[in-house]
């Protein structure tokens, strides 16, 4: 877990209300359920370390033209008919073993392209920490607020972990808007595999024989603490305030008392635990088919707990993403690399195949997130429809990368975005990109329609998305081009 106490207890509540289902939620809660006909899913996917466009959708082929840039020959792309992207084949990189899975880039856009829109756009700034931040708000467009922050704020009211954060770096720091609702901030989780575990006070405790001296504790600490001399002229302060705030959600999260409903552990060893319902086994099941690696792959994991808290209501936004680790795997008989150090940013000389890489790597979960989301109806309710026909899913990343065939793989402003959602006009390039150069640019909002020259920045890609879902920023731009009609 996190460091400080604060942190800790979030943890802990963090698994508590992950495990919830309709009918015993709604035990817990007060404010009525405001999403049920028109709330929306965010899933950020943090491609941390600068994923190129170039090197997954946008590919350039190689000319006379454009000898001069990063390029692929035309057998090392794949095509699908009807489609408006292109994926590059599997690059084979070995550093002492293979690196990277089998996943086929071209396999995503036959399953998703139609969903699936890229926005080409001029980041402002090329440092890792700061990229990160501004992929994620907008360069500040919305009150400093995060995407993932205002859309708790406009569907998060009546759940327990509305905004739930399993990524590091820039893309797990807060927003700086001082008028954010508290609820709406983002719950950190360490460990995506782990932190059901701490869920409840007692529940994975051996001896639970004084349940009754334990709430008396609870009843005394909060007495004492009202009679404090330094708690009285504390009490105002805001980091006091949301630590008392978040306390006092903590009974109606342990009511939810669902620990093993998302648990993608055994648990039968603990007291009374693993008697689940038939059709809650029956979800976990299939969680864990999915993401059988959940046990060695933290992303994995993510992407399984993301999948639970968005079917049982417990948040409306998740955010998981990669890591900086290697990690290893075996594959058939052999072993390979899955995860490169540094991720995207991992050699910028041995640039394509490292971006292949972990492209494969991010979209072989992607995909099967999507299709869990496509084929299970939102909170279990088919009258709501599935959840992916209100989901949308964002490729975030810090920035893109120079062209140059001879500078290997510099840091550059100029990339794009990847979004794929029902919500969106799928299967569209909202602009394009220069052969020659390699540079993309972008398009008129309001109609979508290409134009070279233009370049768009982190804030309209904002817009986009916040219109999109459905939320209102002011001095948003008219992007009716790209957001499909509901």
């Amino acid at each position: 877990m996190q460091g400080n106490r604060r942190q800790f207890i979030q943890a802990a509540a963090t698994g508590a209300a992950a495990l919830s289902c309709p009918s015993l939620l709604a035990r817990a809660r007060t404010v009525p359920r405001a999403d049920a006909e028109t709330g929306k899913l965010l899933i950020i996917i943090a491609a941390a370390g600068g994923a190129s466009i170039v090197d997954s959708f946008l590919p350039v082929v190689a000319s006379s033209d454009n000898t001069g840039i990063r390029t692929y020959k035309p057998e090392q792309i794949e095509s699908v008919t009807g489609s408006a992207f292109r994926a590059v084949r599997k690059v084979n990189y070995s550093l002492g073993v293979p690196v990277g899975n089998d996943y086929a880039m071209v396999d995503f856009i036959k399953r998703h392209g139609m969903d699936m829109a890229v926005l080409p756009f001029t980041c402002s700034s090329v440092n890792h920490l700061i990229a990160s931040q501004r992929s994620l708000n907008g360069n500040g467009i919305n009150k400093g607020r995060t995407l993932m922050e205002a859309m708790a704020a406009q569907y998060g009211a009546d759940k327990l972990l509305p905004n739930i954060n399993m990524s590091f770096g820039g893309y797990a720091i807060d927003g700086t808007d001082a008028a954010l609702p508290a609820y709406a901030k983002a719950e950190q989780i360490a460990d995506a595999l782990l932190f059901p575990l701490a869920l409840h006070r007692e529940q994975v405790i051996a001896d639970r024989t004084n349940q009754e001296l334990l709430e008396a504790a609870r009843v005394v600490r909060t007495e004492l603490e009202a009679l404090q001399p330094r708690a009285k002229t504390m009490q105002n302060l805001s980091p006091i305030k949301e630590f008392l705030t978040f306390r006092q959600k903590v009974p109606a999260i342990e009511a939810a008392q669902l620990l093993e409903a998302l648990s993608l552990l055994d648990l039968a060893r603990f007291n009374e635990m693993g008697q689940l319902r038939d059709e809650r086994n029956a979800l976990l099941a299939k969680v864990r088919e999915t993401f059988p690696k959940f046990l060695n792959d933290p992303l994995e994991a993510q992407a399984a707990m993301a999948f639970l808290l968005l079917r049982y209501g417990v948040s409306c936004s998740v955010t998981l993403g990669l890591d900086n680790l290697v990690r290893f795997e075996t594959l058939g008989s052999g072993r390979i690399m899955s995860n490169l150090p540094l991720a995207f940013d991992w050699s910028h000389n041995s640039h394509q195949g490292a971006q292949n890489t972990m492209w494969r790597r991010l979209l072989s979960v992607m995909d099967r997130l999507i299709q869990l989301l496509k084929n299970e109806d939102h909170l279990g309710q088919p009258e709501l429809g599935r959840m992916w026909s209100r989901s949308l899913m964002y490729v975030a990343t810090e920035f893109g990368r120079d062209r140059s065939r001879s500078g290997g793989s510099g840091h550059d402003l100029n990339n794009a975005a990847v979004m794929v959602s029902p919500l969106l006009k799928g299967n569209k390039v909202y602009g394009g990109v220069d052969p020659k150069t390699g540079y993309t640019y972008g398009c008129d909002l309001s109609t979508g329609e290409p134009e070279p020259g233009r370049q768009l920045s982190e804030g309209d890609v904002h817009h986009v998305m916040l219109q999109a879902l459905g939320i209102a920023a002011s001095g948003a731009p008219n992007a009716s081009g790209i957001i499909r009609p509901a």
